[in-house]
């Protein structure tokens, strides 16, 4: 009996569910008498395309919830998308020392390193062209800025004078940009 009763309430989300896309293709919001599915508390039945994202967390790690973050974007004069995702569930976060970010957060915690990983990641990969922007300073400290960004693992020398931006680090990257622009 208990899974027909289960079977039943997950068919009457559906079917809530269903009117409240159709209004919302109609441009139409619910009538007020009418229930709506249930949502979480950060998003209400009308912010279903606002919060995407947080619908889908919730949907995989439960009230409970976590964090996360993912993109996929193809970087300027690159052919090849990038895609990353990363997320932790509330009770691992708990776990972490907050502390063992200060290494890798500080390596970019410079308008001038921010400015070359921006410069980088636009295209200009030589020290030589990086050097041209008054911007960077001297040779002696473009390469001190790129070797303490190579070191915390936010840049790699692919050949001699050729600097990239790894894969796995373009998505935290503009993360982290996002983050302190909006």
């Amino acid at each position: 009996m208990a899974d027909r009763d289960s079977l039943n309430d997950r068919v009457s989300q559906l079917e809530s569910r269903v009117r409240d896309l159709e209004r919302a293709c109609a441009g139409n919001k619910p009538d007020p008498g009418e229930a709506a599915a249930p949502q979480s508390d950060a998003a209400g039945p009308d912010d279903n395309d606002t919060f995407w994202a947080l619908n889908g967390l919730v949907d995989q790690m439960g009230q409970s919830g976590g964090v996360t973050y993912t993109g996929h974007v193809t970087p300027p004069g690159s052919d090849s998308p990038v895609s990353w995702q990363m997320g932790l569930a509330a009770a691992d976060l708990e776990d972490t020392d907050f502390s063992g970010a200060a290494e890798i957060l500080s390596a970019v915690g410079h308008p001038v390193r921010l400015s070359l990983l921006q410069a980088i990641y636009e295209g200009k990969t030589t020290a030589a062209q990086l050097g041209a922007d008054e911007r960077f300073g001297t040779t002696g400290q473009i390469y001190h800025h790129l070797h303490a960004l190579s070191g915390a693992g936010w840049l790699e020398n692919t050949r001699r004078g050729h600097w990239r931006i790894p894969a796995q680090r373009i998505i935290p990257l503009l993360t982290l940009v996002l983050i302190g622009t909006h």
